[in-house]
């Protein structure tokens, strides 16, 4: 067995001796000596997984947001709700507090505003809908008058780290949807640090096989290897042990160059037109059976009116976890080894390195102090194998009339990932976390 470096190991098997027959005419003796011999190296999953991406310690798990840094941060729009009603009454409210930083802990909620007279319930909705959806009925209201309702959180939505959707429930009667206002269950992570590029960034990583260094490195993922800093603290510049892809891609790079915010034009054509001949890394049919319509049909798109693959994180989860498992797998939960090695197929997953703090505007060099498994997607977290709940139009990518404004994905930890995953070619180096894959490479 060479250094664990390599995660290398010779396989070497007692000489067997092989007797001849007709074989004599051929070699001397009767017999012949037979060594047995074979390496086999660990592996992580294809290169093709990398995305040319950031993420920051205490942003780094849990749905995040990459974005161009013009203009104010968009309010989200209130997804579609189930259950919900054909007519709806006229309440319109304000909640406080609308955070509930420390999950499971009981708390109450004030809803202010108008025409709450003869509320029946108030409703507490996951965007996925039933079996998360809640009410407290008036004979629970810890209060009401004609303008304020105080009611307690059910446990049940305390017991789940997501946004969740509050409403007036007047008869059969739901308040509108754009009414609805957000009650989030755990640490808000949207903008954490109050960034206007969103919670990750671009990194700059040269190939030297295209001029288009970063739309191939977003469809074929970076082309050097990247690996975790042996001394993951401060800035690189002059850092023992620092290495650095700065005019060429250079294997085993553990520092690297990053910009917050996304480049439109570069993102667009490496996720969805393609650059160079080659096809952007979302224009593919969606893995069988994990489209929101159950297949592998795409979904279209209002950049270059392409259609993109569609595939939904839920649809690699093999038992009743949620994505918010996924977000905390820890050692012996729901979550651990709870997704399928058929994700390794979709390109919408991916990997990203994580530095420790979120650079300044303009370029820096940072340590890589982490990896993180991720998926492009906008889905609840709440989200389940049997109940998806809903997704936007583009599943996580936001467009503008310039193209792609935004990149929503859900960053998880890599114990939910399988243990082992069979080779299919291209793997790397093992980065040293996640998904190994064994390949005989003598």
């Amino acid at each position: 067995i060479s250094c664990p470096g390599n995660w290398r190991v010779n396989l070497i098997a007692p000489r067997a001796i092989v007797e001849l027959t007709m074989g004599k005419a051929f070699e001397s003796g009767d017999s012949l000596d037979v060594p047995a011999n074979a390496s086999a190296q660990i592996k992580s999953p294809s290169r093709n997984h990398g995305l040319p991406m950031y993420g920051v310690t205490g942003c780094d798990y849990g749905p995040q947001i990459i974005r161009d840094d013009s203009g104010p941060a968009p309010t989200p729009a209130v997804p579609p709700l189930t259950p919900d009603s054909a007519a709806h009454n006229t309440a319109t409210f304000t909640i406080s507090p609308d955070i509930q930083s420390t999950p499971s802990a009981a708390t109450q909620v004030t809803l202010t505003g108008s025409n709450l007279t003869g509320a029946t319930a108030v409703t507490f909705t996951g965007a996925g809908g039933p079996p998360d959806h809640h009410e407290v009925p008036a004979t629970s209201f810890v209060s009401a008058t004609s303008t304020t309702i105080v009611v307690n959180v059910p446990a049940a939505v305390l017991d789940i780290e997501d946004v969740w959707f509050v409403r007036v429930l007047k008869g059969s009667d739901y308040s509108e949807r754009a009414s609805a206002q957000r009650f989030t269950v755990g640490a808000p992570r949207a903008y954490c640090a109050g960034s206007l590029e969103g919670n990750y960034g671009t990194i700059d990583l040269p190939r030297t096989d295209t001029s288009f260094d970063l739309e191939w490195n977003i469809i074929f993922g970076p082309q050097p290897s990247l690996a975790i800093h042996p001394a993951p603290s401060g800035e690189c510049s002059g850092d023992t042990g620092s290495v650095e892809s700065k005019t060429a891609p250079v294997n085993g790079t553990n520092c690297i160059a990053s910009e917050p915010g996304v480049k439109i034009a570069q993102t667009n054509d490496g996720l969805i037109s393609g650059k160079g001949g080659k096809a952007g890394r979302l224009d593919k049919d969606s893995t069988s059976g994990c489209s929101r319509t159950g297949d592998n049909s795409r979904t279209p798109t209002t950049i270059k009116s392409k259609n993109i693959n569609d595939d939904l994180l839920s649809c690699f989860i093999i038992n009743n976890a949620r994505i918010s498992d996924l977000i905390n797998a820890t050692a012996g939960s729901v979550g651990e080894k709870a997704l399928s090695a058929d994700i390794f197929n979709s390109p919408r997953y991916f990997w990203i390195p994580i530095v420790q703090r979120e650079p300044a505007t303009g370029k820096k060099s940072w340590p890589i102090v982490a990896f993180r498994p991720g998926f492009i997607t906008d889905q609840a977290v709440s989200a389940t194998e049997q109940s998806p709940g809903t997704v936007s139009e583009h599943n996580g990518l936001v467009a503008a009339p310039s193209g792609l404004r935004e990149l929503h994905v859900i960053l998880f930890d890599e114990r939910a990932l399988p243990e082992f995953a069979p080779s299919s070619g291209g793997e790397i180096d093992y980065i040293g976390s996640g998904t190994k894959v064994i390949v005989l490479v003598d």
